[in-house]
């Protein structure tokens, strides 16, 4: 690891945020996202409809925070874990760490950010749209909708874990 105080820093600020996205990520997968759909009616029940459309209302609340809160963090996650690789980089043969594995914790936030935006984004719209948008076929959905979200955010539990993880490791293998 590199004897600069600000690359400690970023680093363990880095570690941090990664650790925080995790817990979101367990929060709202294995949390939030069953809570919504106790008792959720069968589609073509008399209820279903009602109770696919209050998910919609619902949905803005649980995500709005990730917008607001964990997408900066995780984008600057990954600016902080590129500094860090490339200032431990540039410490070439001094260094008394491996600048790859910054590395590859900024690629673990990049994929997070990516995730986010190009799978996750589009299921929150789906989400969303339940309130009042959405035809019978999607409002039969709802719940399947809503599991999928749940799976495919497992992702953003693995990365940031395995970006901190790595990190960490970096940080004490003095």
């Amino acid at each position: 690891m590199s004897d600069n105080i600000i690359v400690k820093s970023v680093a363990g600020t880095c570690i941090t945020f990664s650790f925080i996205l995790a817990g979101n990520a367990i929060t709202q997968s294995y949390m939030t996202v069953p809570a919504l759909l106790v008792d959720f009616p069968p589609p073509g029940s008399p209820d279903h409809k009602d109770r696919a459309r209050l998910l919609g209302r619902q949905w803005p609340l649980c995500w709005t925070v990730g917008n607001q809160f964990f997408r900066p963090i995780s984008t600057l996650g990954f600016l902080g874990y590129a500094y860090a690789g490339y200032a431990v980089y540039r410490e070439g043969m001094l260094a008394r760490s491996d600048w790859k594995l910054f590395g590859v914790s900024a690629l673990m936030h990049l994929t997070t950010i990516l995730h986010s935006a190009l799978n996750m984004q589009p299921l929150n719209d789906k989400l969303e749209a339940l309130a009042e948008r959405s035809g019978e076929k999607e409002l039969g959905m709802a719940q399947e909708i809503a599991m999928q979200w749940a799976s495919w955010n497992r992702l953003r539990l693995v990365t940031p874990v395995v970006a901190g993880g790595l990190a960490l490791w970096n940080l004490l293998s003095l």
